[in-house]
């Protein structure tokens, strides 16, 4: 026990050493320049042959770095190869170029394998400055430098929770001079840079740096691995430099500014770092002594929240409406709640559930197919099974384990006899109004033709003229032709309230149901059009489709006054078409559109509407897998656009395991 209790205590001195030597690595810079004095770096013969050869070397700038000024970089990397003796010349001819100066990140490493990396020149660092005055609480508008980040890290870029919209700029001065022209919330680029250019315009006090330094990396030489010689002195001659103290001088005579953009070197005190130590041991000790003080306990307590969850649980297991049952993934019951119970009225634990409901033998086999979908697939299954006397909807869920397979499977099902029973009652009580909306038109188109009969009758039984009663015949067989149109149409409407599908040519069957409501259109003298490039079959449901339409055209119709447009817009797309219904009526108020798809709700006088209409158009939709979406504006009029598949079958017809 007691050497047990020693390798604890080695084990937790161990840890707490190489705790402290993290932080105190995390102390250090990525750039490590020794600021003590150093032998003057020498060259081998090969070396200051080559520096005698060249004298000057070209770079390519990294576009990363082009809101760098040229001279500030030159002035600067000059000063840094001072020692070997040779120049700088920066070029925008990537093909002339000796060398690359760029930031340098595992991308770029990966990438440019054939490169060899000198020791860093400097770093760069991206700072967020927020406008002290901007709302923080919505979506910020931003000006970025460009390069400065990568469209993903753009995309994922947010302050105060709230997601920044960047705009892009070449340099900082134009980065600033945008976002004083645009007003915008914040400035994203180079730290050093972006404090230089607001203090040079008076106004750094406007913008608060936030200093996220997400871009803090190195900037370094690339040389190709061919050329070593030239690595070799470039390379000893940054490590031989000042960095920090050259880079201070760059940025005085430059921007006016002695904000090094190179970081010292920090190497701790040995007595620091043996502080730091002993704290780590000291707090893993206290750390570890409470953590065994208090473990029972803890342990006893989470033991008796999770008997209290489990309890919870299954209260709530028991309480719901739903039939539940918990089972293998064969079917095979393992738990049921008491609704379950209460429904089979039977001992059921260890059976099967298929044999245990008193289903059909075809729902019997729909559940057995169910349950095999989840237990392979892991999806939900779902379906409603319809018998003699009630209807439920079935659901099946899998139950996932840790290793991401199914480890058992939730079956739910519902009595929604009643629901659906009211949803059909409600179906055929808008019908009725539907068609009882229908009826004053019809009426008004039939006696048109009625009176004409009724006048020609009368001249039959009084002209004697062989021309005059051939008119008459001609006159009254022509309006017998009218009003069987009329009724053809009516019951085109209303025949049929089953789920047949028929192939119908979708522009000629749209001009029919709107010539039901050819009286009203009339009377209020609307002016009608139905635009498609072409007509087309569809195959669906006749009645469902007819009570979709016939209600946004009535509800057109009654938004509009005199003189108004109705417009019906059909398109063809894969494997779908879409309906539009478009009117120039008073519109819908924003803050209202969310609801007028709920049942009894209407903008009409009560004497007008019930407010079932669209609620009813929504159901159909959903029926038919398809998707309604509405877009308004007060005065200026309303736009329904209806999404059905080509195919048209329901939903339900749809829903396969």
């Amino acid at each position: 026990m007691r050497q047990k209790r020693k390798d604890v205590i080695l084990i937790i001195i161990l840890i707490a050493v190489i705790f402290a030597i993290l932080i105190y690595s995390g102390t250090t810079d990525s750039v490590k320049i020794i600021s003590s004095e150093k032998e003057k770096v020498t060259f081998n013969q090969r070396e200051r042959a080559l520096i005698r050869e060249k004298k000057t070397i070209t770079l390519r700038i990294d576009e990363r770095l082009s809101y760098f000024d040229t001279g500030f970089l030159e002035d600067y990397l000059n000063s840094v190869l001072d020692v070997s003796g040779l120049r700088v010349r920066i070029t925008d001819n990537p093909k002339n170029a000796d060398a690359a100066l760029a930031v340098v990140d595992e991308a770029l490493r990966e990438q440019e394998k054939n490169m060899d990396f000198t020791s860093p020149l400097f770093q760069v660092e991206g700072s967020l400055f927020v406008r002290t005055d901007a709302d923080t609480s919505r979506r910020l508008d931003g000006i970025c430098l460009k390069g400065m980040l990568t469209d993903e890290e753009k995309r994922a870029l947010s302050y105060n929770g709230q997601s920044i919209r960047l705009k892009e700029a070449d340099s900082v001065r134009e980065v600033v001079a945008l976002a004083e022209e645009e007003g915008a919330d914040c400035i994203l680029g180079d730290q050093t840079a972006v404090v230089s250019v607001l203090k040079e315009k008076g106004i750094l006090q406007q913008y608060e740096d936030i200093n996220t330094d997400f871009t803090k990396q190195n900037v370094c030489i690339l040389i190709e691995a061919t050329n070593p010689f030239l690595y070799s002195i470039v390379n000893k001659s940054i490590q031989c430099a000042d960095r920090k103290q050259l880079m201070v001088q760059a940025q005085e005579k430059w921007f006016g500014i002695s904000e090094p953009l190179v970081e010292d070197s920090r190497y701790g005190d040995m007595a620091a770092l043996l502080l730091i130590v002993f704290a780590a041991v000291f707090c893993t000790f206290f750390v570890y002594y409470q953590s065994n003080k208090n473990l029972y306990s803890e342990l006893t307590e989470r033991m008796k929240q999770l008997v209290a969850s489990k309890q919870e649980m299954q209260t709530t297991f028991n309480s719901v409406s739903y039939y539940m049952a918990e089972l293998t993934p064969e079917g095979v019951i393992l738990d049921i709640n008491r609704a379950f119970l209460n429904y089979v009225n039977r001992e059921c634990m260890g059976k099967d559930i298929t044999e245990v409901l008193q289903f059909p033998r075809k729902m019997r086999e729909e559940l057995q197919e169910m349950l095999r979908y989840t237990g392979n697939t892991g999806k939900r299954a779902s379906r409603e099974i319809t018998m003699k006397r009630q209807i439920l909807e079935v659901n099946v869920f899998p139950i996932m384990s840790p290793k991401g397979e199914v480890e058992k499977l939730l079956f739910m099902a519902s009595d929604v006899t009643g629901v659906r029973m009211a949803e059909r009652q409600m179906l055929q009580d808008n019908k009725m109004i539907a068609v009882g909306q229908l009826a004053a038109g019809v009426a008004h188109e039939i006696r048109n033709p009625l009176g004409v009969i009724r006048n020609y009758c009368y001249v039959l039984k009084t002209m004697k003229d062989e021309n005059s009663q051939a008119q008459a015949v001609q006159a009254i067989e022509k309006s017998v032709d009218t009003a069987g149109n009329i009724i053809d149409n009516l019951l085109n409407f209303s025949r049929v309230s089953s789920k047949v599908k028929e192939e119908v040519p979708i522009v000629e069957h749209i001009n029919s149901v709107i010539s039901l409501n050819k009286g009203l259109i009339k009377k209020k003298q609307i002016f009608i059009s139905v635009q498609c490039e072409e007509d087309f079959p569809v195959r669906m449901a006749v009645e469902s489709f007819d009570i979709i339409l016939i209600n946004l055209v009535s509800n057109a119709i009654d938004a509009m006054d005199q003189n108004g447009k109705l417009m019906v817009r059909v398109q063809r797309r894969e494997g779908e078409f879409c309906v539009e219904v478009s009117d120039t009526g008073t519109g819908i108020e924003e803050d209202i559109l969310d609801d007028i798809f709920n049942p009894f709700f209407t903008t009409k006088r009560t004497t007008e509407g019930n407010g079932l209409g669209l609620y009813i158009v929504y159901n159909e939709i959903q029926k038919m897998n398809g998707q309604i979406k509405v877009t308004s504006k007060v005065g200026a009029g309303t736009t329904f656009r209806v999404i059905l598949p080509l195919g048209m079958e329901d939903a339900d017809e749809q829903r396969k395991l």
